[in-house]
């Protein structure tokens, strides 16, 4: 007789393929003739741009661009600029699985830096890390019998299992006229101009992933006595993303990057309004929980089963974390004043420990100063961020973002002091090999001319399950417990067992 089970479809999105790739890039920038010679370079800065994304059946790129720039004195002791536009790209094949893949990529500016290669050029470096993910739908079935006769015995296992489910993408244009406040000066010169976006709510509307964020501009210019200022706006955004399916609940994790930017006065000889045109892609993914139930082994008290085995591997995301942590340096140079400072956060390594996974979050910070002569230097400082979390033996973890909060920067005569307030999220996932029962064919059992007994008497030599005892002696797990008054799964070495048959 053949066993037959019901199917349940567990549908989610399979990541093919994650590959995260560093490049380090450089371009040699010539100093214009109408500038001073160079005396030192004092800061160097950048924003990461997605030109475009291609994905195929059995390949994903990415390709994009640093806008990079450096400031530096001159002779003269005027404060100059040079920009660059390094590119950079990255291809990754895997195994054709389907033609109906989708990609999402996360592109990092790590850091930047320059230096002088002779007093009419200098080199710009930059550090980008690019992780492509591919997800494919997949669909796998579990089995069950929702009324098993009697005489089967089955051994079930469910675990929860956090599965991308939909995906999502919306690219939007933000085009704004920045106005400086009263008491700040007006903008004579714009040297830099630096953005930040980040997120402050998300949730799901049915088939639509809503979000809600900023972005965060950022710029150094000069004014009319040729003193240098700062100023940050805040260009607030509401927008959604379509998901390929609706789903009736879901944790939904926004991704931001931009693909293009653009700032400039709106007047040359001085102004207080800024112009900025930005684009902005939004990546959007939904987690949801899905119970995997599966049959770990049967087998009939009366009859011989043979069953039919299924096996097959998920990764699932075990927790999602968000730490929240404070990075702080010091550095023994002696400041006047500090003119500016931004962050840019570097690759997180991880380390296994017998609790879980130390992870160390190292983190750049330029800060443009005035030192005690009253000379423009630039330096950077290199603070760092530790988290711990608990973590399955075959587990493993990710860093998904990084956000940082107001940088606080000071000066005096014991040196440069900076504080930075940074949210991390990290992901801890692990790939579960399944092996479950999907059907068989029930037998008669062998006759046999001994008379099967009522009752055994058994002695475990070892720390045995109820299961494997109940298996070997075709008999239930329910009986066994029953008559040995037992409440766990198993039963230690030495003990003395009556096993209703």
């Amino acid at each position: 007789m053949e066993l037959v089970f019901q199917e349940q479809k567990l549908e989610y999105m399979s990541k093919i393929l994650c590959d995260t790739v560093s490049q380090e890039q450089t371009a040699d920038v010539i100093i214009p003739d109408s500038c001073a010679d160079a005396e030192r370079v004092v800061d160097a800065f950048g924003t990461l741009l997605i030109r475009a994304e291609e994905c195929g059946s059995d390949s994903a790129a990415v390709s994009g661009m640093v806008q990079a720039g450096a400031l530096f004195v001159g002779e003269d002791g005027s404060v100059q600029r040079v920009d660059a536009q390094i590119p950079f790209s990255v291809r990754r094949d895997f195994p054709k699985q389907t033609d109906d893949c989708t990609m999402q990529c996360s592109c990092i500016l790590r850091s930047v830096d320059a230096r002088l290669l002779n007093s009419r050029k200098v080199l710009i470096r930059v550090c980008v890390s690019c992780t492509i993910s591919v997800y494919a739908p997949k669909c796998c079935c579990s089995y069950d019998i929702s009324d098993p006769a009697p005489n089967l015995q089955m051994k079930r296992s469910s675990f929860p299992l956090r599965m991308p489910a939909a995906l999502g993408e919306k690219s939007f244009t933000l085009n704004e006229v920045l106005e400086l406040p009263n008491g700040k000066p007006e903008i004579v010169r714009l040297l830099k101009c630096l953005y930040r976006t980040q997120i402050e709510e998300q949730r799901m509307v049915g088939n639509k992933a809503v979000f809600k964020g900023d972005l965060v501009v950022h710029a150094l210019y000069e004014a009319e006595n040729e003193e240098l200022y700062t100023h940050d706006w805040s260009i607030p955004f509401s927008q959604y993303a379509e998901l390929e399916r609706e789903l009736d609940e879901g944790d939904l994790r926004t991704d931001l990057t931009m693909t293009t930017a653009e700032a400039e006065p709106d007047s040359q000889f001085g102004s207080r309004r800024l112009l900025v045109s930005a684009n902005v892609l939004a990546q959007c993914i939904v987690f949801c929980v899905q119970n995997v139930n599966v049959i770990e082994d049967a087998f009939c008290t009366d009859a011989e089963l043979t069953p039919t085995w299924e096996e097959w591997s998920m990764t699932g995301i075990l927790d999602q974390q968000e730490f929240r942590e404070t990075a702080t340096a010091e550095s023994d140079q002696q400041a006047q004043r500090i003119v500016d400072a931004w962050m840019l956060p570097d690759e997180a390594g991880m380390q296994r420990s017998e609790d879980g996974m130390q992870i160390e979050l190292p983190i750049s910070c330029s800060v443009l100063y005035f030192d005690a002569e009253g000379k423009l230097q630039g330096r950077t400082l290199h603070p760092s961020v530790h988290m711990e979390t608990q973590i399955a033996e075959n587990g493993k973890c990710s860093v998904t973002q990084v956000s940082g909060g107001e940088l606080f920067c000071s000066a005096g005569n014991s040196g440069i002091s900076l504080r930075l307030p940074i949210r991390v999220s990290v992901d801890s996932y692990a790939e579960h090999n399944i092996r479950a029962v999907s059907g068989g064919e029930i037998a008669p059992a062998e006759d046999t001319a001994l008379r099967r007994p009522a009752v055994l008497l058994r002695l475990t030599d070892k720390e045995e399950s109820i299961w494997e005892i109940a298996k070997s002696c075709h008999t239930s797990m329910q009986l066994i417990a029953a008559a040995n008054d037992l409440s766990g799964s198993s039963v230690p070495a030495g003990t003395l067992l009556l096993i209703p048959m």
